[in-house]
């Protein structure tokens, strides 16, 4: 999250969806000093959170004079195929893993897909996903833009889309990053095949982020 009270607007970083990007050319119009990054302990239990990516929940809970101060300002983030999203957060975890055996996996279309496949079924869990701050790729989108179930940002782009946020006053902040992101791998258009994804691995997807594929206007497969 990037808070800026100079020019009134607040970042919300959605895990997997350009933020490292965005992030790099919204640092000059931070006014936080960075506290909004990294893994910090919170709380009398020192629970471990991903203040980079953290949901309004949680910033209400463990720093709500932040939360408060914010209200009135211009929040905003981007959405993705929760499809791609996934299979990018995939790929980020298997960077957790020895080089070799990153590139064993990458190299093994088949095996990449089928580990993707067997994720989405055993772990694709509540209880996890929201438990470990490791598993903070795969945490549903909503949560890093609904609060009490209702829209908590003014405005949600999708990066799919993303040429059109040039046409939107946040515009003039992002700059070239719009057209020259940093990170290429993360598949703005979508480049991997869902489809190699078994039918039940679609199916729990689907199932698990429901709430995003309505919230957001993305399709599901059958």
């Amino acid at each position: 999250m990037i808070i800026s009270d100079v020019e009134k607007f607040v970042f919300v970083h959605n895990p997997k969806v350009g933020g490292m990007t965005f992030r790099t050319a919204l640092m000059p119009f931070d006014t936080r000093e960075n506290f909004f990054f990294e893994w910090k302990e919170v709380g009398d239990l020192k629970k471990t959170l991903d203040l980079a990516h953290i949901t309004p929940f949680q910033l209400n809970r463990f720093f709500p004079d932040v939360f408060a101060s914010i209200e009135s300002y211009y929040k905003f983030g981007f959405s993705r195929n929760p499809y791609s999203r996934f299979m990018s957060a995939i790929s980020q975890h298997l960077k957790l893993c020895t080089p070799y055996i990153r590139n064993a996996v990458l190299s093994n279309e088949d095996l990449f897909y089928g580990i993707a496949s067997e994720f989405a079924l055993t772990s694709l869990k509540q209880d996890i996903i929201d438990q470990d701050v490791r598993m903070v790729h795969f945490r549903k989108q909503s949560n890093f833009f609904y609060y009490s179930g209702k829209i908590w940002v003014n405005d949600v782009f999708k990066l799919e889309n993303l040429h059109e946020v040039k046409e939107e006053s946040i515009g003039k902040y992002l700059g070239n990053s719009i057209d020259n992101p940093i990170n290429q791998t993360s598949g703005y258009g979508g480049a991997y095949d869902i489809t190699r994804l078994t039918r039940d691995a679609i199916r729990a997807l689907n199932e698990f982020y429901g709430v995003d594929f309505n919230n957001f206007k993305y399709e599901k497969l059958s």
